[in-house]
């Protein structure tokens, strides 16, 4: 009983350093506007798809429907998708074109960029909460 005592003692004398519990990474955002229409988006569903495994991340697929004019008509486009591409490219000073990753919303970025994707992921803020 006595050494439970002692234990119990020289655990609360820890330094609340010692103890800290390591904080689960931030969330990040990432939404693809896509094409089935688009021969350059494969690799970049492929990497979103890649990315979505690993912890925080959370993947949004938008197919836009500005490619259904060229000959191949995307089932899942929606008007309110490429809206909402073009918003960000408004907001963002960008151009609106497919495969485009926008990275929690401060960022656009060619999608089947790997290399560029995984830094933009390394190095963005938390999205932003409104209520």
């Amino acid at each position: 009983m006595h050494r439970r005592g002692l234990l119990t003692a020289s655990l609360l004398a820890l330094p609340l350093s010692a103890t800290r519990v390591r904080a689960a990474p931030a969330p990040v955002v990432l939404e693809l506007f896509t094409s089935q229409g688009c021969s350059s988006c494969p690799p970049a569903d492929a990497l979103l798809g890649e990315l979505t495994r690993c912890p925080g991340v959370i993947g949004l697929a938008w197919h836009v429907d500005y490619w259904n004019s060229l000959g191949w008509r995307d089932p899942f486009a929606r008007r309110e998708w490429t809206d909402r591409q073009k918003a960000y490219a408004k907001y963002l000073n960008g151009e609106v074109y497919t495969p485009a990753l926008v990275v929690n919303g401060a960022a656009m970025l060619v999608g089947s960029d790997a290399a560029a994707v995984r830094a933009a992921i390394d190095h963005a803020a938390p999205p932003a909460m409104t209520v």
